[in-house]
């Protein structure tokens, strides 16, 4: 895992070491910047999960005419090593290594080969050009600007300004796209994986422990923990990866007596596994907002909220050693776990579903994988494996969404899957939104204490780009312009206000009734901005 950023078509070493400096917290390992010929320039922060010794970055080719920097990780790089080495000479045992080689058998095609979470830049010195890239679903993150003809790149937009660059003309390369100077293209498509799959629990929990398997991939002596909220998805990756590795280390962030913290010492006991629980009040959340904002590079309230808590969680695993930790971010999108699917038309459930999923790597990779690499630590995220995805996204509703003769349970199958893992309570528990769950949602007091109407009246009409519909969300923006100023331009509600598929019913949330089931209001606001971004 790593902090990348490049520069094609100029050499600019300042600004590469000012890029590289405002990601240091991405990778305290070490740090490069190579220069090549002149034409382009690449920079490393590098967490070291995989073959610490020699997994330096950039990485080479044999001949060392293809160079390579990549925030992520190649799960499949072992079978790939296999075949390259067939014609090859491999000097690391680094995952990363494994795209230089396969780029000079396959060129922009080695994309379409990598299993992983990854954003990568390569030059090619021989045709002096460049190739970038982003994972199918946007786990790891990379944002470019080209300059007429001056590229940027980098994996964190701070990055960006820190350069110089003109912030409003940031981009986000999309997931599952490569981009060259011919222009953007998509290698990846989950529409094109439309397909029945069979609805057997056994099957999924089959595939599911495969991926978990997968995600547990790191060096004998990386520390790994968990994200434990007491819920069905967090509890299912703990009880599969414990299965595998018995020291793993579970963390919990909550007030005392929130429902996230009693049930996750519940699954903890039961596992027999180290339960760590990292205790708030609501005068810290507040004090920690600001920097919240600055971290998460957003002004979204669901993401800079739940980024804050994830934030806090990260400094304490960090603090004990912890390198990697395994999330449970993907499962609601792809097993129709928001509440406001238990109420929509089961005809537009499919669609609904897949424009969650090909959304998510600005909703909720993006606060993910800002929360965790901001104290050094790898997040993985087992259900966006695509073998994992695939399977649930074409599954029949009715194995998503049943009746069980009292309420719609959502998760059906995944809950089956699992509960001969967990205890009965936590298998069947309903899902709260994570900062509801912990405690944090009455913040929002506060924040509506202190903006008035008109205050919201003149901010909507002076910044109509931000897409600014609830006073939390007119406070969240005055602190990412104090930090970020015009980043985004005209762009900036898609890149770093939005959450496309929930945006209608989050400008309305209130502490006391989201959560609860009991406002129809709510899921009708939530249904509506569903409707409208599957449209």
């Amino acid at each position: 895992m790593c902090g990348i950023a490049g520069t094609f078509g100029f050499v600019d070493e300042q600004a590469l070491a000012l890029m590289q400096k405002a990601m240091q917290h991405r990778g305290p390992d070490e740090r490069a910047i190579w220069t090549g010929d002149g034409l382009c320039g690449l920079s490393i922060n590098r967490l070291a999960i995989m073959d610490i010794a020699h997994g330096q970055q950039p990485l080479t080719n044999q001949s060392q005419s293809v160079h390579v920097v990549c925030n992520g990780e190649i799960y499949n790089h072992e079978a790939l090593r296999e075949d390259l080495e067939q014609t090859t000479v491999l000097r690391t045992h680094s995952d990363v290594e494994v795209i230089a080689h396969l780029y000079e058998e396959l060129g922009e095609a080695c994309v379409e080969y990598l299993d992983g979470m990854f954003a990568f830049l390569l030059y090619d010195s021989r045709r002096q050009t460049f190739l970038a890239a982003r994972d199918p679903f946007g786990i790891k993150p990379l944002y470019y600007v080209n300059d007429a003809g001056r590229w940027y790149f980098a994996s964190e937009a701070k990055a960006l300004l820190a350069a110089g660059v003109d912030g409003s003309r940031i981009r986000l390369l999309e997931p599952g796209c490569y981009l060259s100077e011919a222009g953007v293209h998509r290698y990846y498509d989950l529409e094109s994986r439309k397909r029945r799959t069979t609805a057997d629990p056994r099957l999924l929990f089959d595939v599911l422990d495969a991926s978990v398997r997968r995600h547990l991939m790191a060096d004998p002596t990386i520390k790994i923990g968990t994200y434990l909220s007491g819920v069905l998805v967090s509890s299912a990756i703990k009880a599969i990866a414990a299965q595998y590795r018995r020291d793993l280390v579970a963390f919990t962030v909550g007030m005392a007596g929130s429902p996230d913290v009693e049930n996750a010492a519940v699954v903890c006991e039961h596992l027999g596994i180290e339960h760590v629980v990292v205790p708030f009040t609501l005068d810290e959340v507040w004090d920690l907002i600001p920097e919240a904002v600055q971290e998460i590079e957003n002004y979204n309230q669901m993401l800079v909220l739940e980024g804050l808590m994830q934030s806090v969680l990260s400094r304490e695993a960090s603090r004990r050693g912890v390198r990697v930790m395994l999330c449970g971010e993907g499962a609601d999108e792809i097993f129709a776990g928001y509440g406001v699917y238990r109420s929509m038309p089961r005809a537009d459930v499919p669609r609904a579903l897949r424009s969650s999923v090909t959304q998510i790597g600005n909703t909720e990779c993006l606060r993910v994988d800002r929360a965790t690499m901001a104290h050094s630590i790898e997040a993985r995220v087992p259900f966006l494996d695509p073998m994992v995805v695939e399977y649930a996204i074409n599954l029949p509703v009715t194995s998503m969404l049943r009746y069980d003769g009292e309420r719609v349970v959502e998760k059906w199958i995944l809950r089956k899957a699992v509960e001969h893992l967990l205890p009965a309570q936590i298998t069947w528990r309903i899902k709260q939104a994570f900062d509801d769950a912990s405690g944090i949602l009455n913040v929002l007091d506060r924040v509506c204490g202190e903006i008035t109407d008109d205050d919201l009246r003149v901010a909507q009409l002076r910044h109509p780009q931000a897409g600014l519909q609830s006073k939390i969300g007119l406070y969240l923006y005055r602190l990412f312009r104090s930090h970020f100023g015009d980043m985004g331009g005209s762009n900036v509600f898609d890149l770093f206000g939005h959450y496309p598929t929930l945006q209608s019913a989050l400008d309305h949330r209130s502490p006391r009734t989201w959560g609860t089931g009991e406002d129809a209001a709510d899921l009708a606001r939530l249904h509506q901005g569903i409707t409208q971004a599957i449209a």
